[in-house]
């Protein structure tokens, strides 16, 4: 574990990576600064494998080469130095690894994060920058743990940078992935948590 004291000392790539293979919990690597991620919730948790289980078996079923990760993958942001984790992805295209190692990814289109009261400001803020800087990105969806709230961002012009915002916030909505061309539902995003049972019945 990263202590506070030691989260001020800027630590080398191969420093952070020998930290980050022996620690329970992980880390972001920022430009040096080695920074602890906060533990998920379970509705967090339930919703990020929601995602990454819907999205699995619609690839298979219908033979698509798109490949779906969990949070368990490293992004790496070069031009801002970084090293972040999504809670899911999606690769269109192959796989392209950083620095030889099969747990950082370079090549992210499509990017999910659950947000909590804690990291909804970094989320829509700094990672999302963070994310614009990388050639592959082409959507980004936020989802609120605590209620139905979709935010999805997908960029419709590359040379001007233009990005289309649709939110969703009902069960019976489905939020439009452009990248993958497939349709969402916010019920199945949101199955068996516990919390919002009764709004998934209710819709």
């Amino acid at each position: 574990m990263v202590t506070t004291s030691a989260q001020q000392k800027r630590y080398s790539l191969e420093e952070y990576f020998a930290i980050e293979g022996k620690a329970t919990d992980k880390h972001e690597f920022h430009n040096g600064k080695i920074i602890p991620m906060p533990g998920a919730s379970i509705p967090h948790n339930k919703i990020a494998v929601n995602i990454t289980s819907i999205l699995n078996n619609w690839f298979e079923e219908n033979k698509l080469p798109y490949v779906v990760l969990n949070s368990d993958t490293k992004i790496r942001i070069e031009r801002f130095n970084r090293f972040v984790y999504p809670d899911a992805l999606v690769v269109c295209e192959k796989l392209e690894y950083w620095g030889g190692r099969t747990d950082t990814i370079l090549n992210p289109a499509l990017i999910f994060e659950v947000s909590s009261d804690s990291t909804e400001d970094y989320d829509k803020g700094d990672k999302f920058a963070f994310y614009r800087s990388l050639p592959s990105f082409k959507e980004y969806v936020l989802i609120d743990q605590y209620k139905p709230w979709v935010d999805g961002y997908f960029k419709q012009n590359e040379e001007e940078e233009l990005w289309k915002i649709t939110s969703k916030n009902e069960m019976k909505d489905s939020i439009r992935l452009h990248s993958i061309g497939f349709d969402l539902p916010l019920a199945k995003i949101y199955w068996q948590v516990a919390e919002l049972q009764g709004e998934l019945w209710e819709g």
